[in-house]
């Protein structure tokens, strides 16, 4: 219902919010519940926006999460948000744009796979590992065969 220069300025903003939010141990621990409804708000924006009008937003999480370990966590989180909400929750969406939204998580699989197995190879960071292994855990209902 809104236009799109203040649907865009919206999204950007909670992008922006979250991105502060996680940038730092400090931050990401004081507002630990502020951010986990931010990564919610996200999700939903990504259930309107991805992958049609957001075409590159996997890409561009998969970037962000290599620059920073506290931010690929909460990324970590986003993903796993997503996967639950596309794969587990019912009667949210219709069936079409499910299954839109399935088909685009089983096209940019590879990235997110990517993504985890660099964290599991590469980082220390307990809880960065631990939230990995939980949002790969949530993929196992749906990662294409091969995987």
């Amino acid at each position: 219902m809104l236009p799109e220069e203040q649907q865009t300025g919206i999204k950007n903003y909670v992008v922006q919010k979250i991105v502060s939010l996680s940038s730092s141990e400090e931050s990401m621990g004081a507002e630990r519940v502020f951010l986990n409804k931010m990564n919610l708000v996200l999700v939903q924006i990504l259930k309107h926006e991805w992958p049609h009008r957001w075409t590159d937003f996997i890409t561009e999480l998969v970037n962000l999460s290599q620059s920073n370990e506290i931010v690929c966590e909460n990324n970590m989180q986003i993903l796993k948000l997503l996967s639950e909400e596309v794969f587990e929750v019912k009667d949210q969406m219709t069936s079409a744009k499910t299954s839109t939204l399935k088909n685009a998580l089983n096209q940019e699989f590879v990235n997110i796979f990517n993504l985890c197995q660099m964290v599991l190879n590469v980082s220390q960071r307990p809880s960065l590992l631990n939230t990995t292994l939980q949002t790969l855990q949530r993929f196992l209902t749906w990662i294409p065969w091969g995987y």
